[in-house]
């Protein structure tokens, strides 16, 4: 097994949006990060695309650029259609996931939670099957050690739900991973997915609250272990 991270993620941002500080902090550490993404987020807005360019390949090629700036090492797509994971079997999901799990050997697995997050069907399906691969894999002691779901504390934000997000109370958070230095490289990734209006807007709010405390950690909820609280690593 590898000192290393797998991203189990659903569309090309989701890295970004997500765990791009954790991942570059680690990056920083010598711990190497690959990704797993589900769709190339076909459904997705399309500003500034040329047009006789499909929505996906522009998407792919801004994951790419965003992935080199945080620090991801490979990417894997699974080819399903965005928008459509939910109609598609967990198992068959899991069985592509499975390949590439026995295939980089990850000690560390991140993914979405049953929430994913914000709610999106997409979000909750390849986490599903992110945590089905992994529970196949371990019990054979031949998967991940840890699988960590994306989170958020309720106190980080308390006006979730009027945003269409989703948190977890604060004694539930298992896991809070320094990330302060890192929030430049979060905002460069975020930016780089210029064609989403929800990325530009989240790029520049993060610009102006930089310096001010806030977002200084991203948030996990360790599902392979659900009573450990306090975690500041996620190899410890």
């Amino acid at each position: 097994m590898n000192r290393s991270i797998l991203l189990v993620l659903a569309h090309p941002d989701d890295e970004s949006f997500g765990p791009s500080g954790t991942v570059a902090r680690y990056k920083k550490l010598g711990v190497s990060a690959d990704l797993v993404c589900a769709t190339r987020g076909e459904v997705g807005t399309r500003l500034d695309v040329p047009e006789g360019t499909p929505t996906g390949v522009a998407r792919e090629a801004e994951l790419r650029a965003a992935a080199a700036i945080i620090g991801i090492r490979d990417i894997y797509f699974l080819d399903f259609i965005d928008g459509q994971l939910d109609r598609i079997k967990t198992s068959q999901i899991a069985a592509k996931i499975i390949k590439i799990m026995q295939k980089m050997q990850p000690e560390v697995v991140i993914t979405f939670g049953p929430d994913g997050v914000s709610g999106h069907l997409d979000h909750i399906a390849v986490g599903k099957a992110a945590t089905a691969a992994f529970n196949k894999l371990t019990k054979k002691s031949a998967g991940p050690r840890k699988l960590y779901y994306i989170t958020i504390p309720d106190s980080v934000l308390p006006d979730a739900e009027e945003v269409g997000l989703s948190t977890r109370p604060d004694e539930e958070v298992t896991t809070a991973i320094e990330t302060t230095d890192y929030l430049d490289v979060k905002i460069k990734a975020i930016a780089t997915h210029r064609t989403q209006q929800d990325a530009r807007d989240f790029s520049e709010m993060l610009s102006k609250i930089r310096g001010t405390g806030i977002l200084m950690k991203e948030y996990y909820y360790l599902a392979s272990a659900p009573d450990t609280r306090g975690e500041t690593d996620l190899f410890q």
